[in-house]
Formats: C-alpha cells, structure tokens, sequence
C-alpha cells in the first residue's frame, strides 16, 4: 500500500512539474493581436494582409529574442464597434503585446481610441487613419502614412507632370473617401490648381449617372470609389463616354490583383498613387514578390505588404527590447526604429506617422491583363503643426 501511495505521490508531484513548466513557457510566449476584415467589403484585403503577417512570422520561424511567436487573429467585419470588442478581447483576454490592424477607417479609429486608452502600441498595417484621428492616438504608429498622406502625390503630379490646371471630383461620402480626396486636394491647389466642382456619392450607391452626367468641363476628372460602387462606377463613367482624363488620388480595390483584373478594360489609363504594387522594380519588392507567390501562390495585393510590414515592424521593436514586452519599451523602440521596406525604410517622426514611400502608376493592360505600370515614386513626410498635420513632398522621382 505504502508502494501505491508512493507511486499516487510522485505521478502528481510529476504532473505539478509539467503543469508548472506549461504555464512558464506561456508565459514567455509572446502574442502579437491582428484584427482585419475577413467578412464583407474588405474581405479580400483583410486575407491579404493576414497572409502577409504570417509570412512574416514564418521567416523567422514563430521566434523572436528567443521567445515563441503567437498571432492571433480576430475578425471586425469593417464594423467598428466589432474593432473595439476585438481589440478589448485580445488585451484583456489573450494579453497581447501590441494591436495590429484593422483597414477599415472607422474601425482604425475605434482601435486607436482603445489603445489610447489603455497605452498599448498599436500599428496600422495601411494608411487607415484620418489626420484628425492620428492626432489624438497617442498610442498608435502608421507606417504607411494616413489617408490623405498617400493621396497628396497625385495632386502634385497631376499638376506638374500631367499639367491639369483644373478638376472636378467625385467621391463616396465618408471619412476615408473625403481624405482620400482632400489630400490630392490639397496638394492641387497648394501647387495652383483649381478644383470647380466637388460631388459626393453616398456610401452603397450602384448607379452614379447622375453624378456623370452633372459633371462639369475640367481638365480631368478626380475619382476615388469604395466598395460597391468602384466597379460600376469606373464603368459607367467608361459607359457614357467621358472625355477628359479620369485620374485617381488612390488605387482603391485596384491594389489587389484580383480586383484590377475584375475592373478590366474600365481601369486602362487611369493613373493613381498608392503605397504598393507588385511590380515595383526593387531589390526589396522582387524578393517579397518571391517569397509570397512561393508561400501563397498568387500575386501579392497591397494589403499583403501591408501586413507584411506591420508585422516585420513589430517583430523589430520585440528584437530590439531583447523581449521586453512592456509598453513603454516598445514604444521607446517603435520611436526609433528603421525597418527597410521596398522603397526605403520605415520610421517615425514625432507624430508617429511613418515618413510615406509611394508609386505613382497607370493601370495598363498587358497580354489581357491588367497590371500596374510604375511611372514614378515619391515620399511624403507629415509634420504637427497646431492641431494639425502637414503634408511635404520631400523627394520625387517621375
């Protein structure tokens, strides 16, 4: 009997052993949280980029300072009180170490107010965020700029390379599309340009005829769609025959290759800016290019870069504090860090918004297929100013 007890003791002293060494060893797991948008309008964009911070992840095998990676990811379906559920269920449930995400703007905004509140580092994995949003995320990085700074390249260039003088605009009515047009906008003008008619499309709209046929003469049209409205809104505009030049401050659905091709023949000649496209001559971008065809047998859309980046970005501050997964750590490394990207590095300025690299290209099409033909690049650095946030071209190259 007293051999039975012995044994009963030693099988729960053993048990207590590996009981103890697994909860060590989550502890030392570093969780990283990516909320994207898996259902709905974004669906595709939000795969995108969850495929890219995997591939991320897999370059260096889970690890980092030695410690094991976990992603977790959860999906907000564009919905911003979702994001805020999300992003509350990964800091105070899965404790995680930083918030990645989402590409919705609304829901950008909703995560940033909650990382604001409870002072963890947060990384956009797009240009998501609105000036005036960024300016009151205290806690969130952009390494791709905001809204209006990825779309700031398109006014200059239309006015200096492209030689508009004059513009009408069409945009979806809401934040992100207002940005989006403001800041090639802004830009425009600042350059002497004059916009001579603004029209807004409700979000959902299907039918933009009356908006086509209200357009006023300018010497090219400035356009920027979402969702539902991009593909039978380029293609109306082709539809009714609109003669003068049809441009785009930002690439939109178009930055996924699945999408362009969808748009077809209604997307050829229209220039825009963006802060990727998969044929980018670079070093940097051709090996990306390789390693994600490799991984996931398709061309890579924006989103995949961005959620590449987003998550090469956060594995660079978890290196850099040798694991140190305190916020303020990685906040003192995020400030300070340089990550190299396919068009040059990531880092921060003092508002934490990422100096911005983009492409200027035109949708061509190629053996049946539409492809982005690179014209130019540019980077666009924002400063504080007050309460706002200025845009500077600070390099160009077209």
């Amino acid at each position: 009997m007293k051999s039975k007890a012995l044994c009963i003791v030693l099988a729960m002293v053993m048990l207590m052993v590996f009981f103890t060494a697994a909860v060590q060893a989550a502890e030392k797991e570093i969780k990283l949280g990516f909320v994207s948008d898996f259902t709905g309008a974004l669906a595709l964009h939000g795969i995108a980029g969850k495929q890219g911070a995997i591939l991320a992840m897999e370059e260096v095998n889970n690890t980092v300072a030695g410690m094991p990676l976990k992603l977790i990811v959860e999906d907000d379906g564009s919905n911003p009180a979702a994001a805020m559920d999300k992003a509350r269920k990964l800091v105070e449930t899965d404790k995680v170490c930083m918030l990645l995400g989402p590409i919705h703007a609304g829901s950008v905004g909703a995560m940033a107010g909650y990382a604001a509140k409870v002072k963890i580092p947060h990384i956009i994995k797009w240009y998501s965020i609105a000036n005036d949003a960024i300016m009151k995320s205290p806690w969130t990085w952009c390494p791709f700029g905001t809204v209006s700074q990825v779309t700031y390249p398109m006014g200059v260039y239309a006015y200096e390379k492209l030689g508009y003088r004059t513009l009408s605009t069409m945009g979806t009515d809401y934040v992100a599309g207002r940005e989006f047009i403001g800041g090639a906008v802004t830009a425009f003008k600042e350059k002497g340009g004059k916009i001579i008619q603004e029209q807004w499309v409700p979000m959902g709209t299907k039918d933009v005829s009356p908006y086509i046929t209200a357009l006023k003469e300018a010497d090219a049209h400035l356009v920027w769609f979402m969702g539902v409205t991009v593909i039978p809104g380029l293609r109306q505009l082709r539809e009714y025959k609109v003669k003068k030049p049809i441009i785009m401050p930002q690439s939109g659905h178009s930055t996924n290759p699945k999408i362009m091709n969808e748009m077809g023949d209604a997307c050829v000649g229209i220039i825009t800016s963006c802060a990727y496209a998969w044929t980018i001559n670079s070093p940097e971008n051709k090996k990306f290019l390789a390693a994600y065809q490799k991984r996931w047998g398709e061309l890579p859309a924006g989103l995949a870069y961005g959620g590449y980046s987003a998550a090469r970005i956060a594995l660079a501050a978890l290196k850099e504090t040798g694991g140190d997964t305190s916020p303020d750590a990685l906040a003192k490394a995020l400030d300070a860090i340089k990550v190299p990207g396919i068009l040059g590095n990531f880092a921060f300025g003092n508002s934490r918004v990422g100096v911005g690299n983009y492409v200027i290209y035109n949708h061509a099409k190629v053996d049946n297929k539409i492809v982005p033909d690179v014209l130019g690049n540019s980077t666009v650095a924002s400063k504080r100013v007050g309460d706002k946030l200025i845009h500077s071209l600070v390099r160009k190259s077209w």
